[in-house]
């Protein structure tokens, strides 16, 4: 009898080899794959297979997705076994897993897939209704207790005004079991009882940085972090708009939408993701600030938020490098076949723009505006695979920068021409 598996992994090298080593097997076949939680309920729903594999910590939050849904799949199919896969030795997830007392479930680190049939055996076993804990928690289950050491970190990171993440993250444990470590640490300081008010309300004030401490970090995701910053002091207030001086650069591959037509979405979200993530570390390098990823473009920023006086040759001098980068991701390879090598083309133009923080409904986005931003967007499209251009504007606070003159080009919405240079590299 064959095992129909579904298996949920964010990271689709960690899927692909999974699904590969379960697919090895005679007895177990991968129905269908998920890379989010969501999803994996959905296939799950769909297949209704009998075993699911998943990771502990998936989008949308990276939190303990995995075990939530394996209790919610056993809900809802109680003939399915859920095995969850995890990088966290801690017991304390375990726990959160198996502790309703259900068969059907297994808690296996990850390090277990490459020791020999570890994961082929948890599957077996949920599918038969047992239950799986890997063998060095298991060791620490028979005989865990609270150390000395371990309250002295715990206090330690509290009086530094450390969040309850970033405690769980230090200790390789949930927060959960932070705020239970607390309760159980602050109650046995309180004595006789006596204190158990102090102990709710101090855990009420460390609640508040937890929350500020998260805010932060979720904000800093989506806009600079110098802005993240003055918005986590001032939450009620954007970043009022101001004129600067900057220099904007837009890359894009090109003929890449062409190329997509032949590829299929999976293989195009790995190219499109291997190049924006090697694009953004080489304007992060240079001061410069990722203003927005549209499609397989880039738009960047450099003297804004902060401001940068030679922010015309940290442009120039990053747009350099970006080509650089993506001649050595084509020497690499992309891991599709036959796809041919990709040409960038970059646009770098300096002038004034008003920058500040825009939108509203809970949702903010630091941008810049104006003509200098549709000049540079416009040079982008002018520039060949493998060529930088440039303003004369961006040029003249540049001087030490290699380059050539083009000549004149009109720009479309804009009456007078634009005097173009072509950056040799």
């Amino acid at each position: 009898m064959t095992i129909s598996v579904v298996l949920g992994e964010d990271n689709v090298l960690v899927r692909e080899g999974v699904r590969a080593l379960l697919d090895s097997y005679d007895d177990i076949e991968v129905v269908g794959v998920a890379a989010d939680a969501p999803t994996l309920l959905e296939v799950a729903g769909e297949h209704v297979p009998d075993v699911v594999v998943t990771d502990i910590k998936m989008p949308p939050s990276f939190q303990l997705e995995g075990i939530d849904c394996a209790h919610a799949i056993r809900e809802r199919h109680p003939d399915t076994g859920v095995v969850v896969l995890s990088a966290h030795d801690d017991e304390e997830y375990a726990i959160a897993l198996l502790g309703r007392g259900q068969g059907g479930l297994a808690y296996l680190l990850k390090d277990r897939i490459a020791q020999g049939d570890e994961l082929a055996r948890a599957i077996r076993e949920v599918h038969a209704g047992g239950s799986v804990v890997d063998p060095s928690i298991a060791e620490r289950l028979s005989g865990r207790s609270e150390t000395e050491e371990r309250e002295r970190a715990l206090l330690d990171m509290m009086a530094n005004g450390q969040g309850y993440a970033e405690i769980a993250a230090a200790l390789g444990t949930t927060q959960e079991a932070v705020d239970r470590q607390v309760t159980e640490l602050f109650g046995r300081m309180a004595g006789d009882g006596t204190g158990a008010g102090l102990v709710d309300e101090f855990k009420r004030l460390h609640a508040a940085v937890v929350e500020q401490a998260t805010s932060r970090a979720t904000l800093a995701s989506f806009v600079p972090q110098q802005v993240a910053d003055r918005l986590a002091a001032h939450p009620d207030s954007a970043i009022e708009p101001q004129e600067v001086v900057v220099s904007v650069l837009f890359s894009d591959i090109r003929g890449f939408s062409t190329i997509a037509e032949r590829l299929g979405a999976r293989e195009v979200a790995a190219v499109v993701g291997k190049h924006l993530s090697a694009m953004a570390e080489v304007v992060a390098s240079h001061g410069g600030t990722i203003d927005k990823f549209q499609g397989d473009a880039v738009m960047a920023i450099f003297g804004a938020p902060e401001p940068l006086p030679d922010h015309a040759d940290r442009a120039l001098r990053c747009a350099i490098a970006m080509q650089a980068r993506q001649m050595e991701l084509n020497a690499e390879g992309w891991g599709v076949a036959d796809l041919p090598s990709l040409d960038v083309g970059i646009g770098v133009n300096t002038g004034q723009v008003i920058a500040g923080t825009v939108g509203g409904g809970g949702r903010l986005e630091y941008t810049v505006v104006g003509d200098a931003v549709n000049v540079a967007s416009r040079l982008q499209s002018e520039a060949e695979g493998g060529e930088i251009v440039a303003s004369a504007t961006t040029i003249a606070a540049a001087p030490a920068v290699r380059r050539e003159p083009v000549g004149q080009r009109h720009v479309k919405g804009r009456e007078e021409p634009v005097e173009v240079f072509r950056v040799l590299v």
